[in-house]
């Protein structure tokens, strides 16, 4: 029996079929599923099996579980259809019972989906479907310090010990801890030829000046230089050679895929009790660590989820400004998630009068 080659069917052209709405949706999913919503890029394998996981889930759920029991071609999705999912998905907010982000994500995989079909203006704006913008929106800043110090956990006791078990772990450790990187980062970093001079980096600087070219699994592909211009920068980035083999190598075990090597290092490190249940951090802390301690490298002060008090907006601005160039996002909101909000935004909020807008002075990542 020969297989039906579902990137050659053309959907503009196949009749709709509402009794075979799984056939219909595995040939959207084949032709579309790869891509970026709105980007000439594709995705990662993650990204595409949550989508995957939801329409799949979506269509069963309408035929299945509303009282009209929707049976439907998933080309024939239309407005009835998005206002008893996101009425759903409203209810299970004012329970308590799914979270902002994942509604903010199931709500852009919806509208992805209608891009797909041939309907992009399908969906209202978000705040269409909720009664409070407390349901869907994100709370960036953080009220408690998630750094290893914090915690009472020394990283380089740690790592030692980490070291003795798995030496390519240890590594990935101290890069974490010397630049900040992120879990999929540090393993897919190649240390021997993702170090690159000033001039190479577009950065100013002598032959001597050396920077670490980060681009490998960060999010949304973007590259950013960062400087190894510390101890712990450059005993990082020895440690991580002395660990590789071949020039080309990354810090993982090569005879592993990207998959299982992060599956070992996250192996590892519940070997070390390095989760919140067992001593109140993860390998992420690392990243909060860096993050505090650029901040108050630069203002003198520490970060206010720390404890520290710096008035001085300015300064404060362009901390952040840094400190979100290093960690490789885009905006310097997201800073608020590391260092929590500062002093001076957070007294115009509690302090200042009432906006009209929702806009807690407590908030939780």
């Amino acid at each position: 029996m020969s297989t039906v080659d579902l990137l050659s069917i053309n959907l503009l052209l196949l009749p709709l079929q509402p009794d075979r709405c799984e056939y219909v949706l595995s040939i959207i999913m084949a032709q579309y599923n790869w891509r970026h919503s709105t980007k000439k890029k594709g995705v990662s394998n993650n990204t595409a099996y949550e989508r995957a996981r939801l329409y799949r889930w979506l269509f069963t759920y309408l035929r299945d579980e509303t009282e009209k029991q929707y049976k439907l071609d998933p080309r024939s999705f239309s407005g009835r259809h998005v206002d008893a999912l996101m009425a759903y998905w409203s209810d299970r907010a004012i329970e308590g019972t799914i979270r902002p982000a994942t509604i903010q994500a199931y709500y852009s995989h919806v509208k992805t989906f209608t891009r797909w079909i041939g309907k992009p203006a399908l969906m209202k704006p978000i705040g269409a479907y909720f009664p409070s913008r407390a349901y869907f929106t994100r709370i960036y800043s953080a009220t408690s310090d998630k750094s290893w110090r914090a915690a009472g956990v020394d990283v380089e006791t740690i790592i030692q010990k980490v070291e003795a078990y798995d030496a390519r772990a240890a590594a990935s450790l101290r890069l974490m801890r010397a630049f900040g990187l992120r879990f999929k980062e540090s393993v897919m970093l190649r240390p021997h030829v993702d170090v690159v001079t000033a001039a190479q980096a577009g950065k100013s600087g002598g032959p001597d000046v050396l920077y670490l070219d980060t681009h490998r699994g960060t999010k949304g592909g973007r590259r950013r230089y960062m400087p190894i211009e510390s101890d712990a920068a450059r005993i990082a980035v020895d440690y991580a050679r002395s660990v590789t083999r071949r020039p080309e190598d990354s810090v993982s075990d090569p005879s592993l895929t990207l998959v299982k090597a992060i599956r070992r290092l996250r192996y590892v490190m519940e070997c070390f009790k390095l989760t919140k249940k067992d001593l109140g951090v993860t390998p992420h802390g690392l990243r909060h660590q860096f993050a505090g301690e650029a901040y108050a490298e630069i203002t003198g002060v520490a970060p206010p989820v720390a404890g520290g008090r710096l008035e001085d907006k300015e300064m404060d601005e362009v901390a952040r400004l840094r400190v979100s160039e290093l960690l490789g996002h885009g905006r310097k909101q997201i800073t608020n998630a590391y260092l929590g909000q500062s002093v001076v935004m957070r007294s115009k909020v509690c302090g200042g009068p009432a906006s009209g807008r929702e806009t807690p002075c407590s908030t939780s990542t």
